[in-house]
């Protein structure tokens, strides 16, 4: 159950994502980032000013700055701007209601694990970093994080984006019911 939860979540995420921000400015060139990248920025987002534990980081209003979106126990994303830089993160509430999940947080509260959104290949879409794994170097005084990539590579429209969300919304439904 727990692997059918993190895969849906990952799925809806990913696909939520790419419906809010897909139009914002079509012709929007996005910032390229590596595993790399993601693992040296992660403990400022991971360990956010808002004590946010598991927050979904994508840069909703093209500024190549991260912002974050929090997914309530209400059903609602809260949409939290980043003042600051990649570096320095500085997060305020711009938005409470910024997006509705409603049944969808019926079954999965909130997020598994912190994910990032970006475009890791250069082709212009968002794909996924999921921070996996958390460790403490005593010798470096350092916090290592286990980041795993997952391609976006569904050519897809919108529409048909909805309908996967839908159908995988009603699998889940469906194994939540028999079980």
């Amino acid at each position: 159950m727990k692997t059918t939860k993190l895969l849906f979540i990952l799925i809806f995420s990913l696909a939520f994502c790419l419906n809010s921000f897909a139009d914002d400015e079509p012709n929007a060139k996005l910032k390229t980032y590596s595993k790399s990248d993601i693992q040296k920025i992660a403990e400022k987002f991971v360990n956010n000013n808002l004590k946010i534990n598991e927050p979904a980081i994508v840069d909703v209003d093209g500024d190549d700055v991260f912002d974050i979106l929090n997914f309530t126990d209400e059903g609602n994303v809260e949409y939290y701007k980043n003042k600051g830089s990649n570096e320095e993160p500085n997060f305020v509430l711009e938005d409470a209601k910024y997006g509705e999940v409603g049944a969808y947080n019926t079954f999965f509260d909130g997020m598994p694990v912190p994910v990032f959104f970006a475009d890791k290949d250069g082709d212009n879409d968002l794909d996924l970093f999921a921070i996996m794994d958390r460790s403490f170097d005593a010798k470096t005084n350092t916090t290592n994080y286990d980041v795993k990539e997952l391609e976006n590579s569904m050519d897809l429209d919108h529409y048909t984006l909805i309908t996967i969300i839908l159908v995988l919304a009603i699998v889940a439904l469906l194994i939540i019911i028999l079980k």
